[in-house]
């Protein structure tokens, strides 16, 4: 398959996964509170031609979004080519500029036809190290220049891009208004998969990303849920006696961890993703949540406050053999795609420790924070924080060095959960 085939594939599939949804406005847009002063300087040019939404910008945002690029200001660009021919290498160079992109947006069948080129400025003459053309579908140009970012993106870094992806968050307005949304990773294309009066707590993607896990009070009492977000069909895995929370799929998808306070302390169980009878992992040991498991499936990280504070354990997915690795008053850990560093909060910050060396970084500089969650190239971690009298998200890069918030339109907005890859390159 050719690569025009297969992304216009890439992007049928998209549709295909959230066509039963109805789409708004964004409810969140990225502000950036703190750049990278030592990124490397990228220029995006604006794409010849028009589109409903302005492709240049939407590639800018991206790679500044990574933390990884400094895109040059529109005002300050030497030149404006629309293609590598046009680009003079030493206009850019003059300017620092190493990586020059330029595109071309063109109508085609109802849609566009999106085509870049990213243009290597210290070679003499210019060379093209990526390019790329392909059609999209009017409703999914967003979708198109995010491809152009994700291919930009791994080609310049090596590792694969991350802006296809989505966002699940939970909104509450006033006391009996909740809603679980989700959006594309940049606050865009949001859309509501369930409203209740009752709270909405912890969604959790399945590792296709065509599911949601989620606890709701709906049924009066605190159950988990998994929702199908192509049928909209939902089905309860988890209602034991008691409190039932902190939903997490098993790496293949098959099992849901989960915690339950139905002997009276909390405990960690696993039930089948369909559902049936949980097995629980813990027991005598205090209160135990926050399950959350290792890319390979073989361990479970969790909170628990069996030395007396809460901190970071973890123990085989089958139970048993928990020990320490968080350190005092730690909680809520995620690991990173790469098995080498864990993300959770300590105190009241986003910190990362590395496995390997026990060394932890603090990541965030806001307040009370609280639910980070990892995209899946382990490059930025989005949380919730409080400002004011306000629960809002926040983004900060896995060297925490980049940080921006995405202020939301009302609410309270809490739990964000950063989708796996919706594609498959």
């Amino acid at each position: 398959m050719n690569l025009k085939s297969r992304i216009t594939s890439v992007l049928g599939i998209m549709t295909l996964l959230f066509s039963n949804v109805v789409r708004a406005e964004s409810d969140v847009v990225i502000s950036v509170d703190e750049g990278v002063s030592m990124a490397q300087p990228i220029a995006v040019v604006p794409f010849k031609g028009g589109a409903s939404a302005d492709v240049a910008q939407i590639v800018s945002d991206d790679l500044r979004n990574s933390g990884k690029f400094t895109p040059v200001e529109r005002s300050k660009l030497p030149a404006q080519p629309g293609s590598a021919g046009e680009v003079v290498s030493q206009q850019w160079t003059d300017i620092g500029v190493d990586m020059v992109v330029v595109g071309q947006v063109t109508p085609a069948g109802g849609g566009y036809n999106v085509a870049y080129q990213l243009v290597d400025v210290l070679s003499n003459p210019a060379a093209v190290l990526a390019q790329g053309a392909f059609n999209v579908p009017a409703a999914q140009i967003r979708q198109g220049a995010h491809t152009v970012s994700d291919q930009v993106f791994e080609k310049i870094t090596q590792i694969r891009g991350a802006f296809r992806t989505k966002i699940a968050y939970v909104v509450q307005r006033g006391v009996s208004s909740y809603e679980l949304r989700v959006s594309d990773y940049d606050g865009f294309n949001a859309f509501t998969v369930v409203k209740s009066k009752e709270p909405l707590m912890s969604p959790e993607w399945s590792p296709e990303g065509s599911k949601l896990a989620y606890v709701t009070f709906e049924n009066k009492k605190p159950q988990v849920v998994v929702h199908d977000l192509r049928s909209g069909a939902r089905r309860v895995v988890a209602a034991l006696k008691g409190h039932n929370g902190a939903p997490a799929f098993s790496p293949d998808g098959s099992k849901i961890a989960f915690a339950s306070n139905q002997d009276g302390e909390l405990n960690i169980y696993v039930v089948d993703a369909n559902g049936g009878t949980p097995s629980k992992l813990t027991a005598n040991a205090g209160n135990n949540t926050e399950p959350s498991w290792s890319p390979d499936g073989g361990s479970i990280y969790f909170t628990s406050d069996r030395s007396g504070s809460p901190q970071v354990y973890r123990m085989s997915s089958s139970g048993g053999g928990a020990s320490a690795v968080g350190g005092g008053k730690t909680y809520n850990a995620k690991m990173s795609s790469d098995g080498k560093s864990l993300i959770m909060i300590a105190g009241d910050k986003v910190v990362k420790r590395d496995l390997a060396s026990g060394g932890t970084e603090v990541l965030s500089s806001t307040f009370l924070d609280e639910s980070p969650s990892i995209s899946p190239n382990g490059i930025m971690v989005i949380y919730s924080s409080t400002k004011g009298t306000s629960k809002v998200l926040q983004l900060v890069s896995a060297d925490g060095r980049f940080k921006a918030n995405l202020p939301g339109a009302g609410g309270q907005y809490k739990f964000p959960a950063w989708s796996p890859y919706l594609t498959k390159q």
